[in-house]
């Protein structure tokens, strides 16, 4: 079962995928993107940071989330639907990357 991103398509500062009790987010942090997953443990205590990185290319913090998302959901079609997902929002908030420094 295929769980989608927690934000409805409008213009939010945190990307969430939710699966069960992961959390993979992604969000911008000044010149960088943060990439974080997270999750419960049994005793459903506070949510711990299982993986946390900073990325100053957007397209490797997708990359990131991708990853994430295979490793949560053990599904490479589902990591690939949320990395493009990412990737959308990426240049929908308008600071995906600086255009003078695009490979």
């Amino acid at each position: 079962m295929a769980m989608f991103p927690m934000n409805d398509g409008s213009q939010t500062e945190t990307f969430t995928w939710k699966r069960g009790k992961d959390l993979v987010t992604v969000c911008k942090a000044g010149d960088s993107w943060q990439v974080s997953w997270l999750t419960q443990g049994r005793l459903m205590g506070p949510r711990l940071t299982v993986y946390e990185a900073t990325h100053r290319q957007a397209k490797f913090a997708a990359w990131d989330v991708m990853a994430k998302v295979i490793s949560v959901s053990n599904n490479e079609e589902e990591g690939v639907e949320v990395a493009v997902r990412v990737a959308q929002w990426m240049r929908g908030s308008g600071a995906a990357s600086n255009p003078s420094r695009r490979a």
